[in-house]
């Protein structure tokens, strides 16, 4: 699933909406394209909760001008301890 949501403003209550995707037991990839969107330490950390996913084979996470801060990215590097992620890329 690739979504290019660039600029639109989604902010942390799209973020949390979209890692309801940790659900989905037929999703293998994700792209989400989240530049411009005020996705702050919030959504993030919401986002970071796609590590619980059994079935997200690879993720990709672009937040260009995104302000997550050191406690979003420390929520985010917890992606890393997935059993199920094999690539992931933050941008």
């Amino acid at each position: 699933l690739n979504l290019n949501l660039y600029e639109n403003q989604i902010g942390d209550a799209g973020a949390q909406a979209l890692a309801m995707l940790k659900a989905s037991s037929t999703l293998h990839t994700l792209e989400l394209d989240l530049a411009f969107n005020n996705v702050t330490q919030a959504g993030a950390q919401s986002l970071a909760m796609l590590k619980d996913s059994s079935t997200l084979h690879t993720l990709s996470l672009i937040f260009d001008t995104s302000q997550i801060g050191d406690g979003g990215a420390q929520a985010l590097a917890m992606l890393k301890d997935s059993t199920s992620l094999h690539t992931l890329q933050l941008d």
